[in-house]
């Protein structure tokens, strides 16, 4: 009787020694041990021992997961910032300078229209504009007329006197004729492009955009006007040089 009951007792102590180190490699470990005896029946003894052992394999994978889970998140966050970057990025901004002179401007800003505008408006407020912009253009094909002249009498005046001797008899003969011809030619075209300039000054420009305009003109406003109608200055001028009558 008594090797039985040391018998269920080693088996409990082998089981509680057991529980601790399967606990300690599996994660979770419950150990049990008991011991009856019974007079009545002469002796009885039970020993039981249970060792459980639960490894949750998912616990740090779950972890993993959650913090996986948070990327899309920070992902989106980061893809958002940056349209909204670009968006203000390729957004037209108009500087307060801007938006000050077209203030200022007001009946003024129709003088970004296009060149039609300017040769067949019947507008009296834009005559005095129309007759600055048409004048110029006169003015500017003048000035180009006369400065191809002064470059043709600069090439013969600059002939070197071996250029003049490899010359044929005629073209020699020629020259001094040329020269002086071309040197009348000049001295008219002067004239034209003095004449044509009449109407094209900044005190011309000034009335004539100060009958145009529903508000002050200041130098800013003036400074202004000059850039655009230099523009269309040109165009007009070429619609001249094209034998197009304003």
């Amino acid at each position: 009787m008594t090797n039985r009951k040391t018998l269920f007792a080693a088996i409990a102590a082998l089981a509680l020694l057991a529980s601790p180190a399967l606990a300690g490699a599996g994660g979770n470990g419950h150990g049990n041990g008991g011991g009856n005896s019974g007079g009545g029946n002469g002796g009885n003894g039970n020993g039981h021992g249970n060792a459980g052992g639960n490894s949750n394999s998912n616990g740090k994978s779950g972890a993993s997961h959650g913090k996986s889970a948070s990327a899309p998140g920070q992902v989106a966050k980061t893809d958002t910032d940056t349209t909204a970057s670009t968006t203000a990025d390729t957004t037209t901004n108009v500087s307060p300078k801007e938006k000050n002179i077209h203030a200022k401007l007001g009946r003024l800003n129709s003088l970004q229209r296009n060149i039609n505008a300017y040769m067949n408006s019947k507008s009296k407020k834009f005559a005095a504009i129309q007759a600055f912009v048409t004048q110029s253009a006169k003015a500017k094909n003048a000035q180009t007329q006369l400065d191809a002249l002064n470059a043709q009498l600069a090439a013969l005046t600059s002939l070197t006197p071996e250029e003049i001797a490899a010359m044929s008899p005629e073209d020699q003969a020629a020259l001094p004729g040329q020269i002086s011809d071309l040197t009348e030619q000049v001295a008219a075209q002067q004239k034209v492009v003095d004449a044509a300039a009449v109407g094209t000054d900044p005190a011309s420009l000034d009335a004539a955009l100060t009958d145009m305009a529903n508000k002050p003109v200041d130098a800013e406003v003036t400074a202004w006007a000059q850039g655009v109608l230099a523009g269309k200055i040109d165009q007009a001028a070429a619609k001249l040089q094209a034998g197009t009558t304003p």
